[in-house]
């Protein structure tokens, strides 16, 4: 049944990223702008039903993995994106986050999902939904400053041409731009910040040790040191086109990793069972 939902939720976001692309090739259909911000949210709320459904049919084990957590990423990072939009009113990021929102969402439609073996102690664990929601806004904010960076990409581009038409008069001045990523990227690292912790107190608590060379804490602290050093290099004077570039990079280099070390089996102990090195199913 949740996965019938989750369908429809695609469906919905189907529309909304067909009404903010109409919008932003013909600027002058304001009305498409606001249909695509009305399936949004209601794209939203089935969503959350869909999560909530699922949780009751699986014991939110399913947010441990791969699908799990691309189905919360995917409604917190259309979610993130209504609550700026209601704060910059910039309808023409719709037009590059609803796509990226179905994109993520789209490969979790296909198969019957369920729940992995999960140790009972990480459960038990107080710090566990605290790590798995922070950690997912902190991905969903990134990949929401991914999209508003592309879109200073092509605005800057239109501006070094000199070609002030059609596609410089639908993005947002450069400045706007630059500084919602910046700001996307330090809540985002915010988030993250707080997701690693919690992620460590975790593992000290299940594998007795916080630290144990897993591919996907190593993942974790290079991406950390990524997105923690583009927050210092902005205080140095990074802006602008550097920045925007960074921004692409480091959303690509952190789906990319999301997505290989969930996938290959045996690679991380994340991956589902939990199962550290000192865990009684290793011995």
């Amino acid at each position: 049944m949740s996965l019938d939902l989750l369908r429809f939720t695609a469906g919905l976001y189907a529309v909304a990223a067909a009404g903010y692309l109409l919008y932003f090739a013909r600027p002058r259909y304001t009305l498409a702008a606001r249909v695509g911000g009305w399936f949004l949210s209601g794209g939203v709320v089935v969503h959350l039903a869909a999560i909530g459904l699922a949780c009751k049919e699986f014991g939110g084990l399913e947010w441990f993995t791969l699908r799990g957590g691309m189905v919360l990423t995917a409604v917190l990072l259309a979610g993130a994106y209504l609550l700026v939009q209601r704060f910059y009113h910039l309808p023409s990021v719709g037009a590059f986050v609803t796509p990226l929102t179905l994109i993520i969402l789209l490969p979790t439609l296909f198969g019957e999902g369920g729940a992995p073996g999960v140790a009972p102690a990480a459960l038990r664990h107080p710090a566990i939904t605290g790590h798995i929601m922070t950690a997912s806004l902190g991905v969903a904010l990134f990949g929401l400053a991914f999209g508003v960076a592309l879109m200073y990409l092509l605005q800057e581009r239109e501006v070094k041409g000199k070609r002030f038409g059609a596609l410089f008069s639908r993005l947002p001045p450069l400045g706007s731009l630059d500084k919602l990523t910046d700001r996307l990227v330090r809540i985002g690292f915010l988030f993250f910040t707080v997701a690693s912790i919690a992620g460590a107190v975790i593992a000290r608590s299940v594998w007795k040790s916080a630290w144990s060379w897993d591919p996907q804490q190593v993942s974790t602290l290079a991406i950390w040191a990524l997105y923690g050093g583009m927050v210092q290099l902005r205080h140095l004077g990074w802006h602008g086109r550097r920045y925007a570039l960074l921004t692409v990079f480091g959303f690509a280099i952190l789906m990319t990793s999301i997505v290989t070390l969930r996938s290959v089996p045996g690679l991380t102990m994340h991956a589902g069972e939990y199962k550290g090195p000192n865990t009684e199913s290793n011995k």
